[in-house]
Formats: C-alpha cells, sequence, structure tokens
C-alpha cells in the first residue's frame, strides 16, 4: 500500500514539473512555444479580445508591453509597446495608453502564477513565443480573428470584411 501511495505522488509531481509547454488542439507542443495552438480541421485562428477604442481606454489600464487587442474601432490589431503606446499594426500608428490599475480576477497565466490584470491569457516567457494556429487558405473569418497563413506565409488578421496579411 505505501509503495503505491508513493508511486502515485512520483507520477503526479513528475507530470506537474514536465509541463514546460500548453498545447491546444495537440498533445505535443513544439518546443519553441510556451502556448501552441494548433488547427485540429476546424478551427485555424485565434480569436483575439476585441474592444472599441472606448472600452480599451476605459479598461485596459497600464498595460504591460506586449498586450494584444483588436481594435473594432479603428479594425486594427493593436500591441502596448513600452508601456505607455498602443501601436496599430495594421495602419502603423500610435496613440496613448490610459493609466491606472486593473484587478486581475478570472485570468489566466501560462508560465506565470500572477497574470496580468489586462490580459485574459498572460502567455508569460524569456524562453519561448506564442504558435498561432495555422492554415493553408482563409479560413471563415470573425472580427479580431488571426492566424498563419501556411501557403503565402503571412500572420493574417480578419477586419470584420476581408483578410489582411500583417508580415510580407
Amino acid at each position: 500500500m505505501k509503495n503505491k501511495i508513493i508511486i502515485t505522488l512520483v507520477v503526479i509531481a513528475s507530470s506537474l514539473t514536465s509541463m514546460a509547454q500548453v498545447g491546444i488542439g495537440t498533445n505535443t507542443p513544439d518546443a519553441s512555444a510556451k502556448l501552441d495552438i494548433t488547427a485540429n480541421g476546424s478551427a485555424v485562428s485565434l480569436l483575439l479580445p476585441r474592444l472599441t477604442t472606448t472600452q480599451r481606454n476605459a479598461s485596459v489600464l497600464s498595460p504591460n508591453a506586449g498586450l494584444v487587442i483588436y481594435n473594432s474601432t479603428t479594425k486594427a490589431l493593436e500591441v502596448a509597446i513600452s508601456g505607455s503606446l498602443w501601436a496599430d499594426v495594421v495602419n502603423g500608428s500610435t496613440s496613448a495608453v490610459a493609466s491606472g490599475s486593473t484587478t486581475s480576477t478570472g485570468k489566466i497565466g501560462i508560465g506565470t502564477t500572477s497574470p496580468n490584470a489586462n490580459a485574459i491569457l498572460d502567455v508569460n516567457s524569456t524562453t519561448s513565443g506564442v504558435l498561432l494556429p495555422k492554415a493553408a487558405t482563409d479560413p471563415t473569418g470573425v472580427e479580431g480573428m488571426i492566424y498563419y497563413n501556411t501557403t503565402s506565409e503571412n500572420v493574417k488578421l480578419y477586419n470584420g470584411t476581408s483578410w489582411i496579411a500583417l508580415i510580407n
């Protein structure tokens, strides 16, 4: 009986320490990615948080650099840079970040036990990236979706009307 308990504890402990990557749609996430989102044939993109400019300014306060949202007012992907600016990845413009603090209730962290309050999902790593879903053709789009197109080798964003290539 004592041996079974010890073996069970060893198995549980080893499974907890071996979870370096998280996979969605895969049981074997890529070693270079902290989060690997793999398309399974039905879902081939990542749907980002969608906020209007007014909602962003009222609720995303003092974001960490790297926070990404889809701005449904400007129809663009925005990234918080240097903690003080939003960079519009589609149009190349910037705007000021609203300051203040936000509570982190109901947030999910990968690689962190205290996710950033402005993020729904905080993937934190100094050695890995996030692997986007991949597809050879544009899927049916929902405003704010992004994915990696393997044919054109572009990251694409759906703006509610069409897919826009973000990387050439």
